[in-house]
């Protein structure tokens, strides 16, 4: 594919990062922020300093046209950035955030956890027209010369437990499955993921 980049995110690319973090998990955003996801998702892609910030993100573009976005943070930055992710889902989701604080933990019993020398990457998604031209890849790769830049000592993901596409990519960039599958079921619906990890062996180029 020709004139294809990859580029920081930026708060206008917002509509396309909630389009993008729900085609990678169309499941789980929904159940636990309720009907107003897509709001909520973009009001933190616009804020600095959280997890869901278009600080951390890249996205990839075909003759200019966005194809698919990546996000991923150092395990310094999830400490660092936990505590106003929180307070920034209480302001966008207001009373809401209270009713459904037992599916967030549960979520986070799951997925999202970065320990220490980790690089996270938290979501991947190329629109459904751009797929299989190894833009996934492209993506990843990025994240991960981020990761190294950042220190860290291994780039860690969790993925559906039946996303076979996905975990054939992951494995074929060198991660592999770290434990069991951790399970959740969050308002009536069950949950699988599986913690996959890249070892850099601790050579930080």
């Amino acid at each position: 594919m020709k004139n294809t980049i990859i580029r920081k995110g930026l708060p206008e690319d917002a509509p396309d990062f909630a389009n993008l973090i729900l085609l990678s998990e169309s499941n789980l955003f929904p159940t636990i922020f309720g009907s107003g996801v897509r709001r909520v998702i973009q009001n933190l892609f616009h804020q600095p300093k959280n997890l869901f910030s278009f600080e951390h993100s890249y996205f990839i573009e075909v003759d200019s046209i966005k194809a698919g976005m990546i996000m991923g943070y150092s395990w310094r930055v999830a400490r660092e950035e936990e505590w106003r992710t929180g307070l920034l889902l209480i302001k966008y989701m207001k009373l809401g955030f209270f009713t459904r604080l037992l599916s967030l933990l549960k979520a986070m019993s799951i997925v999202g956890r970065a320990e220490g020398n980790e690089y996270y990457v938290s979501n991947v998604a190329i629109y459904p027209e751009f797929r299989g031209n190894k833009l996934g890849t492209n993506l990843l790769l990025k994240a991960e010369e981020e990761a190294k830049r950042c220190g860290a000592e291994k780039s860690v993901l969790d993925v559906k437990v039946d996303n076979q596409g996905a975990i054939r990519l992951y494995h074929r960039l060198g991660y592999s499955v770290a434990g069991e599958p951790r399970r959740a079921k969050i308002n009536r619906e069950n949950f699988a993921f599986s913690r996959m990890c890249k070892n850099y062996n601790g050579n930080i180029d």
